[in-house]
């Protein structure tokens, strides 16, 4: 193919101002010619590099396999990308991903190889970042929860490190009730998280009160349009789960599901319930209602975010032949099948079968 002079111009202008850095040899890897970027992350020079092979840029850090199966993918598949770490001409090891191509005329013959690459030393401080926020998010969630009367069961698998889903509760020894919520906060990531925190203030802040589970919601919508961005909202189950009264209350705030299990004759397996309730942080003036159901000896109840329930539905899990522990043994293991598309969390509560109420 033939270029003009203007337009070998406008490709050598390219190649100049590139962000990336950019390599070129030919067939036998000599280096042929490097661009600006390639200088300002490695420090060498097009002149000083000139006729060398890019093994000058290696770190010594990567088995002779690496190299191996770079070279397999680019004579079977004509290209090669993954992270790399490399070596600059000062003795800095960094890391870089880097990409690699073969370049073959018009008769299958190769004439070049293109690297491009870029330095991700940054990108990489951000991940461990993040890691180690998602670590702490979830060093500081409640243990799971268990006395003679009731047990918890947790499972908290975020997407990518850090979650938009979050959980607490409190108990309540004097008058024996579980007091909790599971939020699910649109989209994912630091401002999720960030998300989830305040509104897990909040709860803290309201879950003492003695005022009516649904005004406690009420009042959390009211604080979280201050919280959430606009255009932002968060979906919520609150829920008591009342020992000595052998009941459970929840509120649904665009968590509008739980799963129910009870152990009378003649109703076995795991129901679905369902109950409308608007999002957090939609209107702040919206209201809510509370929905009440028994939960003697031996009952149980999961609270699922979307991440599990959508997948209970795609899936077509026979709720109505399982229990509580099957459920959530079933969840668990998505994880393992790598399943999961969103952050999932499901609480799963049984109430011992063996334990006393009063009426």
């Amino acid at each position: 193919m033939d270029y003009d002079e203007s337009t070998r111009h406008i490709f050598a202008q390219v190649f100049k101002f590139a962000q990336e850095g950019i390599c070129i040899t030919n067939p036998q890897g000599d280096i042929i010619y490097v661009n600006t970027a390639f200088t300002k992350t490695t420090g060498y020079t097009l002149e000083e590099v000139l006729g060398s092979n890019p093994r000058i840029l290696k770190s010594g850090r990567h088995p002779h396999e690496f190299y191996t199966e770079m070279w397999r993918d680019l004579t079977e598949k004509g290209q090669w990308q993954r992270e790399i770490w490399n070596k600059r001409k000062n003795g800095e090891i960094y890391p870089e991903w880097l990409n690699i191509h073969a370049v073959r005329n018009d008769d299958a013959v190769l004439t070049h190889y293109v690297a491009i690459f870029r330095d991700i030393t940054e990108d990489m401080l951000i991940r461990k970042e993040v890691q180690l926020a998602g670590k702490i998010q979830k060093n500081i969630l409640r243990s799971d929860f268990s006395n003679d009367n009731l047990k918890m069961k947790s499972i908290y698998l975020p997407y990518h490190h850090l979650s938009g889903d979050y959980y607490d509760y409190r108990w309540d020894e004097k008058n024996q009730i579980l007091k909790g919520f599971l939020f699910d906060v649109m989209g994912h990531g630091v401002a999720a998280a960030l998300q989830v925190t305040a509104l897990r203030v909040l709860f803290r802040q309201v879950v003492g009160r003695k005022i009516p589970l649904a005004e406690k919601v009420e009042w959390v919508n009211h604080e979280a349009k201050s919280i959430l961005p606009e255009d932002s909202f968060a979906a919520a189950i609150f829920f008591d789960i009342d020992i000595a009264q052998s009941k459970l209350s929840y509120v649904m705030a665009g968590i509008n599901h739980l799963l129910y299990y009870s152990s009378e004759r003649g109703q076995p397996g795991i129901r679905v319930l369902s109950q409308p309730g608007l999002f957090l942080g939609i209107s702040e003036h919206a209201e809510f209602e509370e929905h009440v159901c028994p939960l003697r000896a031996g009952d149980g109840v999961i609270f699922l975010t979307d991440g599990f329930y959508d997948l209970v539905q795609e899936k077509e899990c026979p709720l109505q032949v399982m229990t509580i522990e099957s459920t959530m043994h079933w969840l668990d293991s998505l994880s393992l099948k790598n399943e999961l598309n969103d952050d999932a969390t499901a609480l799963g509560f049984m109430v011992n079968a063996g334990c006393c109420h009063g009426a």
